[in-house]
């Protein structure tokens, strides 16, 4: 395929099943990926049938639920100048891969389509507090389930979500600091370590429509599949943030 971008894009299935809805929207990227790689932890789902009609694509499966870090062990095998890993309910615009290398190039950082800063000496960043909190701390995401992620300028922010875009060469960085959990908190331990050890920043880039957004269906990540829906989620996060700032160092943008 001619133009193709040099990243390789793995993709997770768990319990959604948008896979080809997924895969058609990289397909058709103005600079499609050179490799897309698909990681199927469990089987809660059929997708060989889908598959069958990529056969460019490639499959990994594992018995076993080796959650969110598994992406991050499978991207040491990437050979591509970039890597995006996203989660099983982003689907992005068709020019979504073209604007998170020019971004990338830019800040020299991690690209996502929306994103947190964390308040000062807040250790809970994700969990409201009232009027007004969301439009300042919650960053490219959706204002309503009907619309897109947007952002109205380039931004930088403490940690990504759903999506990172990066040099795949920072995985060095991700596990130059081992993880206090293997359960969660993949997006804070990257952003973290890649500053960290490589002064990596992680910037949401400006988004206005659905026609260059990192993802046109957050209606998605509302099912009940959503992590961020379960009991326990805020605070399990809030170990890490504490870990890496304590112990490591980090020092998020207001603190």
């Amino acid at each position: 395929m001619e133009n193709q971008a040099n990243v390789t894009v793995i993709l997770t299935v768990w319990k959604r099943n948008h896979l080809r809805e997924q895969i058609e929207a990289l397909l058709s990227q103005s600079t499609p990926p050179a490799h897309i790689w698909v990681i199927q932890c469990m089987q809660h789902l059929s997708i060989k049938h889908i598959l069958k009609d990529y056969p460019q694509v490639k499959y990994f499966q594992s018995d076993e639920d080796l959650k969110y870090f598994s992406r991050f062990s499978i991207g040491i095998h990437v050979r591509s100048e970039f890597t995006w890993i996203l989660d099983d309910d982003i689907i992005p615009s068709a020019i979504w891969i073209e604007k998170c290398i020019s971004t990338c190039r830019k800040y020299n950082a991690i690209v996502s389509s929306n994103g947190r800063i964390i308040p000062k000496d807040d250790f809970y960043p994700e969990k409201v507090k009232g009027i007004g909190y969301t439009s300042s701390y919650f960053i490219g995401d959706s204002v309503h389930r009907d619309s897109v992620n947007r952002c109205d300028a380039d931004t930088v922010i403490d940690f990504p979500c759903s999506s990172y875009f990066f040099k795949t060469e920072w995985l060095r960085y991700f596990w130059g600091i081992w993880p206090l959990t293997l359960e969660t908190a993949e997006d804070i331990h990257f952003a973290a370590s890649c500053r960290i050890l490589g002064n990596i920043p992680v910037v949401v880039p400006r988004q206005q429509t659905k026609f260059d957004s990192g993802n046109i269906r957050p209606d998605y990540s509302l099912d009940e599949h959503a992590s961020w829906m379960r009991g326990g989620f805020a605070e399990a996060r809030s170990e890490v943030i504490k870990y890496f700032v304590v112990e490591k160092g980090w020092k998020p943008l207001l603190w």
